[in-house]
């Protein structure tokens, strides 16, 4: 199946990754503490889509594609990952959706980013005598004011960061990457450092440095997508206030006429996603160089390990696993991974967490 026309917007937030000379270097690498070699288990669902996102949500997993009849399918892991409900199509009536985005799970809700629409729909799983069922509890829309000759970039990627905000990534440079917004969406201050020191225009910033966001009571964390850089902020008097930042491994760009250079040859890892689970922060990394990467072949573009960070920004461990995927999500009450791995069809698969992780 073919994605990239459901998803062709969102083409406009993936890195265009180009060589370069004289490249910056700069990393605080560390070594992680422990190396865990993790074995799944496959489920006999087969997963009829080329790209999919997943969250865990209550007792659930919740898988979203642009590619299915319906757009959120619902699967039990305590029936065998037995498909249990579906819910919401394409287009632009109740129940509809033109281009979402799963970002977050939040207790038994959960939010689709209308992303040409730069929109927020929440949503909340019932269940009922009958069974599952979903809810559209609001559809939110960041105000904006555009100014006159000056590019306005709107926001994306909103997460829930407690029960009264969100966040959302911007990447239009320094003091401008993020935004704290309250419960209806309404901006309360942007905020953020970039991952760069070098300055850029902001178009360049937000196609070259944006990345992944995970929440979790009032902590977040923000990886991004093609630099070894991990950042945590955290909610402190209604502002978001800066805990530490730092590149986990070497870092190889250079600035040339106002754009964000790679150098593939050197640069290494690529992110795939983020997670955390209250205690650890969970990246899910393709260790390989960024020359390497293929999206038409899963053994070059999906992932190969999970790097775990404490929220003091440890390196704790490594998860190497035994198969690669596009897509993760976590149960911290079942001490599970689960994933969306390519054997060679799309299936979810599953792993235990280490005993003392």
């Amino acid at each position: 199946m073919n994605y990239w026309k459901p998803f062709s917007l969102c083409i406009l937030f993936c890195t265009v990754i180009a060589g370069c000379r004289n490249v910056t270097r700069e990393s605080d690498v560390a070594e992680f503490e422990r190396v865990y070699e993790l074995k799944h288990k496959a489920y006999n669902t087969e997963l009829m889509l080329t790209m999919g996102y997943m969250q865990a949500l209550d007792s659930f997993l919740l898988i979203t594609s642009l590619e299915t009849d319906k757009i959120c399918s619902f699967y039990s892991p305590q029936n065998g990952m037995k498909e249990v409900f579906q819910y919401g199509t394409l287009g632009n009536g109740p129940g509809e959706f033109l281009q979402p985005l799963l970002t977050y799970s939040y207790g038994n809700s959960f939010g689709l980013n209308e992303v040409n629409k730069q929109e927020l729909i929440v949503l909340e799983l019932d269940m009922t005598d009958a069974g599952p069922s979903v809810s559209e509890q609001k559809r939110l829309k960041a105000p904006y004011k555009r100014k006159k000759g000056e590019l306005s970039l709107p926001d994306y990627c909103f997460v829930r960061l407690d029960d009264s905000h969100f966040v959302s990534q911007v990447c239009a440079g320094e003091n401008n990457f993020f935004t704290l917004l309250d419960d209806s969406l309404r901006p309360v201050k942007r905020f953020g450092e970039s991952p760069v020191r070098e300055e850029l225009p902001s178009y360049a910033s937000r196609t070259r440095l944006h990345g992944h966001l995970a929440a979790h009571d009032g902590t977040m964390f923000f990886a991004s997508n093609n630099l070894p850089y991990l950042a945590c902020y955290q909610l402190k008097s209604g502002r978001m206030q800066k805990k530490w930042s730092f590149y986990y491994n070497e870092a190889h760009y250079g600035v040339r006429n106002g754009d964000l250079l790679f150098d593939r040859e050197k640069s290494v890892g690529k992110v795939l996603g983020l997670n955390t689970d209250g205690r650890y922060v969970y990246l899910l990394y393709l260790d390989q160089l960024l020359s390497e990467y293929d999206f038409k072949n899963p053994d070059k573009s999906l992932a190969n390990k999970i790097l775990v960070f404490d929220y003091k920004g440890n390196h704790v461990a490594v998860l190497s696993l035994d198969c690669r995927l596009q897509a993760m999500a976590f149960s911290p009450k079942n001490r599970k991974i689960y994933g969306i791995a390519h054997r060679p069809e799309p299936v979810i698969v599953e792993f235990d967490l280490p005993a003392d992780l």
